[in-house]
């Protein structure tokens, strides 16, 4: 199934995800230039294709790598680092969230984002690195990195029980959208350590498909994760972040044909009775898919069948007459 909304998990490119570039039409002409400097970095590290990456660096760029207390000045430099990480980690893959970019010159520009790696198992996500790069134009070769700065991202511990943000979530919900109906449903699992629950998702296309779902605290990372099991064999996995109202969750799987999979969600309440969901940055296998806006509402519980008891403390049949 395609609606991207339990996608799977393996790392996906994200290119670009917005600007605060100046004016409107220098703002475009930068955001899809500088969106194929991230690609090009994408697919050089991931094919290890070293000269392709030192062609995106000026010839005096520095890396400053504050995780392992590293530095280089370079492009010597900054390819003995390289070659020394290809060799520890010949499997490692790198995906990019830009998250914003800034102009403070002409010709000069600072990006923000994280640089998502994967572990060293495979489809296994690795470390999440926040990254800040100055970015200037050359004239004959276009944007080039002047500077790189990389930082690993530390979560803040939980305060209090750390699945406290999600007992909202508890219950039944219904969301209907543009050929779409997906039916969810969540509970505390008995050990009060975990929501377990399921999501069925109808579309006319494709029929009904269930997934299971479990979403649980991950004390190696202190991150809140769910995890989810299609019928048709397809699995997924991805972190929840939380963000006052709501939460950004980050999913990527993998579909029963081995198709990766990967998506942004995010889920913002709306009183107690609804939420708002949208799915964005989807892709399958490398192809990006239309974003889905939906919105859950909460389902009602089944009205109760108790009836009044009669004097002799029997209940009496529905269809009986009133005295």
């Amino acid at each position: 199934m395609r609606t991207g909304l339990f996608p799977s998990l393996a790392l996906s490119i994200a290119l670009w995800s917005g600007t605060s570039l100046a004016p409107l039409a220098a703002q475009e002409d930068a955001a899809v230039e500088l969106s194929h400097v991230a690609e090009r970095y994408v697919v050089a590290y991931n094919e290890k294709k070293l000269d392709d990456i030192l062609a995106l660096f000026t010839p005096e760029a520095e890396m400053i790598d504050e995780i392992d207390s590293l530095s280089a000045s370079g492009t010597e430099e900054i390819r003995s680092i390289f070659e020394r990480s290809f060799a520890k980690y010949p499997d490692r893959r790198v995906a990019l969230d830009v998250l914003s970019v800034r102009q403070i010159a002409e010709n000069v520009v600072v990006e923000e984002g994280i640089a998502r790696f994967s572990g060293e198992v495979p489809n296994e996500e690795g470390d999440a690195v926040a990254y800040s790069a100055v970015i200037v134009k050359d004239p004959a070769k276009g944007w080039l990195i002047a500077s790189s700065r990389e930082l690993r991202i530390k979560e803040p511990e939980p305060e209090g029980d750390p699945l406290d943000g999600l007992l909202p979530l508890v219950g039944g919900w219904v969301l209907q959208g543009e050929q779409m109906r997906m039916e969810f449903s969540l509970a505390l699992a008995s050990s009060g350590r975990a929501l377990t629950g399921s999501a069925v998702v109808t579309t006319p296309a494709e029929g009904s498909q269930e997934t299971e779902v479990r979403i649980g605290y991950d004390a190696s990372t202190k991150q809140i994760r769910w995890w989810t099991f299609d019928e048709a064999g397809g699995f997924s996995q991805g972190v929840w972040l939380a963000t006052g109202d709501g939460w950004l969750v980050r999913t990527r799987g993998v579909t029963a044909d081995g198709e990766v999979s990967s998506a942004i969600q995010t889920l913002k309440f709306e009183g107690d009775d609804a939420i708002a969901w949208n799915s964005t940055r989807r892709f399958l296998d490398g192809e990006e898919l239309p974003d889905v806006n939906l919105r859950l509402v909460r389902r009602p519980p089944a009205p109760s069948l108790d009836l009044p008891a009669t004097q002799s403390g029997e209940t009496p049949p529905p269809n009986d007459p009133k005295p």
